[in-house]
């Protein structure tokens, strides 16, 4: 007999982890999806036929946005003041090569069973940027939630 589809219900959106290096990144709210474009381009045969074909060209990855609530972690902090720090040659950092701002970044996908379904790897992230403080207001009881943008050069499904 057959399954039924309703048998694999998809995964759901609010069970992920986000590691940088071997660290698990704590209190992540939100993680923007994963998008990989390739340019369309023209091309047309000097024979008589009367249309034109399609290749494909550039391969580009969007930015990735990552929001966490504001804790005492500093990992968004610390990544984002390096590459700050490194272009306006303010402090230790300065001394930095850009080599060092760039990390791979794992984005794992759980299931409610909290085993892992699904993994990414983002390739050479760095800081494009961050929002270290938010909007900040005494009539409201939201939480503080911090924004990092990545720019990377790839996408690698591992699982």
């Amino acid at each position: 007999m057959a399954p039924r589809t309703s048998m694999f219900d998809p995964y759901r959106k609010f069970k992920f982890r986000i590691k940088f290096g071997n660290d698990y990144v704590a209190g992540m709210t939100k993680c923007s999806a994963l998008t990989v474009s390739v340019e369309s381009k023209d091309f047309r045969t000097g024979e008589m036929d009367g249309f034109k074909h399609k290749l494909p060209g550039l391969t580009s990855f969007e930015p990735i946005t990552l929001e966490q609530g504001v804790t005492r972690d500093k990992t968004f902090e610390n990544w984002a003041t390096l590459m700050s720090n490194y272009l306006g040659n303010r402090g230790a950092d300065a001394q930095k090569k850009p080599d060092e701002f760039r990390k791979d970044v794992d984005i794992e996908i759980y299931d409610l069973a909290n085993n892992r379904v699904k993994a990414y790897r983002v390739y050479n992230c760095w800081v494009s940027k961050y929002t270290a403080v938010p909007d900040l207001d005494a009539n409201s009881g939201d939480a503080m939630i911090q924004t990092l943008v990545l720019e990377n050069e790839g996408i690698q499904v591992l699982q």
